[in-house]
């Protein structure tokens, strides 16, 4: 593949990552979103619609001078598919998903205390990276990359897991090495609450949020053994000025609650000794998060819907409270879209917004030589 340098790539790729958040988007609205001339946009998407990376959709109105209809466009979903795994200590959930972000495929494996001690984490990894080939080839249709989320410390520019408590991994895995000789294609790794950040982001039709906060909260057992209590276990996926927030050393979104004290096992204080108590002490600490970042948007998900929707209900009660100014504050909470699968789905995502991600121009916007392959060059090879 050859290096990115140019700047007709750069156009492409961001037409093509604007045709990818839009859904549906004309020419001249391209052009216009874009600051591009109208002739370059006209003459990419040419290029586009013969190499089939997109294609147009429906019209739209005239305006009211009449005249031509708009025509749309959006990315060919059909065109390649990404693959999504999320394990943890109770299943695995593999999903398969097309270019616009449709469910191709999904299977969930049960994960028990004998079948992990039996297969181990890079066991099921191994099923869950074998289950996508397999669906599609059935399906004939190519994978462009796979993504995998799980629940720990990712290194998610390397690739590699650090560590994960929940899955008994202490001394850090390269995980892309340890699949290599199952798929030649990419495979990126994420904490899994941030993979949920990736899903909202992905089902949301409307602006994007720019500040936000998804919650975790799963009732399971801690991790993959005969002997361990099932918990609460809580997570957060950050997304700060429109980007997702890995932190110092990959560790943000891990959690642990400000009242906690020992011996407790839990993430909670001794004192939440019902489920309402670790709801209300919960949602104490995610206000103070929310009103100290100033925060537009909270999801909750992960747990089943009356649960969520009682958490909800206390973070919303705890932002009032604990804002101490006399106007209102705005922030959105609000349950999931994607509860039971938002891990496996956002796994894919990411894949979804790295194929479709544009290199960066220096600081006085100059072209420059990017020293990573064209995006667009390996989209087409998939053809």
């Amino acid at each position: 593949m050859r290096v990115l340098n140019s700047l007709t790539d750069l156009n492409i790729m961001r037409i093509l990552r604007l045709l990818w958040q839009s859904k549906k988007i004309s020419r001249v609205e391209i052009a216009a979103a874009l600051k591009m001339d109208k002739s370059t946009v006209t003459k990419i998407i040419a290029e586009l619609t013969e190499k089939n990376l997109a294609r147009e959709t429906d019209s739209g109105t005239s305006g009211p001078q009449g005249g031509r209809k708009p025509v749309f466009l959006e990315i060919n979903g059909s065109y390649a598919c990404v693959g999504g795994i999320e394990i943890n200590p109770e299943r695995m959930y593999v999903c398969l998903e097309d270019f616009c972000g449709s469910i191709l495929h999904e299977e969930k494996i049960p994960i028990t205390p004998e079948s992990y001690g039996q297969k181990g984490f890079l066991g099921f990894l191994k099923e869950g990276v074998q289950i996508l080939q397999e669906a599609s080839k059935r399906l004939r249709i190519k994978i462009a990359g796979i993504g995998l989320g799980i629940p720990g410390m990712v290194e998610a520019e390397s690739g590699k897991i650090i560590q994960s408590i929940p899955l008994l991994i202490e001394d850090g895995i390269d995980v892309a090495k340890e699949v290599q000789s199952l798929t030649k294609v990419p495979v990126f790794v994420e904490n899994d609450a941030r993979c949920c950040c990736y899903t909202e982001q992905l089902l949301s039709r409307g602006p994007k949020a720019q500040n936000m906060m998804y919650v975790m909260a799963e009732r399971r057992p801690l991790q993959p053994l005969k002997a361990s209590p099932e918990n609460l276990s809580v997570g957060l996926g950050l997304i700060l000025n429109g980007k997702i927030y890995h932190g110092a050393n990959a560790t943000a979104g891990e959690f642990r609650s400000v009242y906690w004290q020992s011996p407790s096992k839990s993430q909670f204080s001794p004192a939440c000794d019902s489920e309402r108590k670790t709801f209300r002490e919960l949602a104490k600490n995610i206000a103070f998060l929310v009103n100290t970042l100033s925060l537009d948007v909270v999801y909750v998900g992960g747990i089943e819907k009356k649960l969520a929707e009682e958490i909800v209900k206390f973070i919303r009660e705890e932002i009032v409270y604990l804002w101490p100014y006399a106007w209102n504050k705005t922030t959105i909470v609000s349950i999931a879209s994607a509860s039971q699968r938002s891990v496996s789905y956002g796994a894919g995502a990411k894949v979804l917004d790295k194929l479709f991600s544009v290199p960066e121009l220096d600081e006085g916007g100059r072209k420059r030589k990017i020293p990573q392959s064209s995006p667009y060059q390996y989209l087409l090879s998939l053809q």
